[in-house]
């Protein structure tokens, strides 16, 4: 049965999935995990072929996983794993990003997570993702980051930027955000009060969407343990796989797919909103503080 995801989440689950079950192999004697070299072996090809597999640059054959996965003790999954990749072979992606466009390192890889992603649970420290900001607040922050970005590449950005938060549209399974917001966001006046109080507008009234939840830390809260800063958990609509947790600096993305990673970080999300507020008293703060604006 098709998923409603894309491309890029089939290839990143296929790949970590061929990996972990490869590694979960118990041998003779309590030994745990084949290497790449015996994978390569019992398929009589190159180690470097199963790498490739396992990093997501290639999807492996139809008949690859037939021998793959009995070789694994996962021979249960082989029609499901048949399934994955003939969709990942054939779905569209849902857009591309403009190749004349310099994207950060990893982020081509995040939209296409994002955008086939059923549920993202972010932490903004600084500002607000993405997915919840206007225009004009998008515009303030492309032209902070990179004062030397040309009319065109900002043009093209923004438009990317926008049309990326189509997904919580989707006429099929929007995405679900819950999206918890340093109360230090609201009040960073970036580009200014009034581009500040449209941001503000923004996020009350995305808050009213059914599958966006807006949950503010306050300052009151106090140490919390995600003082390191912002991160955002991605869920997949796949059944064995455990997500990805995405965090960037200036120089680019990272992504932690490894479980104990995923579930550290969805132990701090739950503290996180433990200690934020509730939805009707993070609206109620959110319009305070663009009150305060008008003033």
């Amino acid at each position: 049965m098709a998923l409603t995801t894309t491309p890029t989440v089939l290839r990143r689950y296929i790949a970590f999935e061929l990996r972990r079950l490869r590694e979960s192999v118990v041998l003779a004697g309590g030994t745990v995990g084949l290497s790449q070299a015996d994978a390569a072996k019992r398929l009589d090809n190159s180690k470097a072929r199963i790498a490739h597999f396992e990093s997501g640059r290639n999807l492996p054959k139809l008949t690859d996983v037939e021998i793959l996965l009995p070789f694994y003790g996962a021979a249960d999954l082989v029609e499901g794993f048949k399934e994955l990749i003939v969709q990942a072979r054939t779905t569209t992606p849902v857009f591309e990003p403009d190749e004349s466009m310099t994207l950060p390192p990893g982020f081509d890889l995040y939209l296409g997570l994002e955008q086939g992603a059923s549920r993202i649970l972010t932490y903004d420290a600084m500002a607000s993702i993405g997915l919840l900001q206007c225009e004009s607040y998008a515009e303030a922050l492309l032209r902070g980051h990179d004062t030397t970005l040309s009319d065109d590449e900002l043009r093209r950005r923004l438009d990317l930027r926008i049309r990326r938060q189509d997904v919580l549209d989707r006429a099929e399974s929007p995405l679900e955000l819950v999206a918890v917001v340093d109360e230090a966001v609201l009040r960073r006046q970036i580009g200014g009060p009034l581009v500040l109080g449209r941001q503000l507008d923004h996020l009350l009234t995305a808050a009213q969407r059914p599958n966006v939840s807006i949950r503010v830390l306050p300052y009151t809260a106090g140490v919390h343990p995600a003082l390191h800063g912002p991160f955002t958990i991605m869920e997949f609509p796949i059944a064995r796989d455990p997500g990805v947790v995405y965090v960037e600096d200036r120089i680019g993305g990272r992504y932690r797919d490894n479980v104990e990673d995923i579930d550290e970080y969805a132990a701090v999300a739950g503290r996180l909103l433990e200690l934020a507020l509730p939805e009707p008293d993070s609206a109620s703060m959110i319009g305070s503080i663009r009150e305060e604006l008008k003033r």
